[in-house]
């Protein structure tokens, strides 16, 4: 008795290609021991991607890329006239390394966050206070606090 495989292929013999979706290298072979997810040297030599090409170089589904942009700012594809992603070349690199943080090293995604923070590649938050912004208005507020202590030590003596 044969059983019918997902996808609707009843043939043993044949492999189901929905089941080996995204795994493979981007036009790549399938040779060289790449793991099961592409590299930057199996991407073709062009500047933007489409969102189903960035899935198979990385080796995740285009859902993850889509909940990674909510959390990276540093990935912020732009929108063809289609309204399609299109990544650039340096979102695909961020993307890899983002991979190898949360799939290979173990990483939460506030910890992968962190880790690219440190390295440049994501921007601080609005709200850190190490930005220099925040700083200028701490030493201005500082000078001011500092201006009217010397003004009450005047109209007191």
């Amino acid at each position: 008795m044969r059983t019918r495989e997902r996808g609707g292929d009843s043939s043993a013999s044949r492999p189901n290609a929905k089941s080996a979706r995204g795994i493979g290298l981007l036009g790549g072979s399938g040779e060289g021991g790449g793991g099961g997810r592409g590299t930057m040297g199996a991407l073709p030599t062009k500047l933007y991607f489409r969102i189903g090409e960035v899935a198979s170089a990385v080796g995740v589904e285009t859902h993850v890329l889509r909940y990674w942009e909510t959390e990276f700012r540093s990935i912020r594809p732009q929108k063809s006239s289609r309204g399609q992603r299109v990544y650039s070349r340096r979102d695909v690199e961020t993307l890899l390394r983002v991979r190898e943080l949360l799939y290979d090293r173990g990483f939460t995604i506030a910890g992968a966050r962190k880790q690219l923070r440190d390295g440049g590649v994501e921007p601080r938050e609005p709200a850190d206070p190490t930005l220099i912004g925040a700083t200028k208005m701490r030493a201005a507020l500082t000078d001011i606090r500092r201006e009217i202590l010397s003004l009450l030590e005047t109209i007191g003596s």
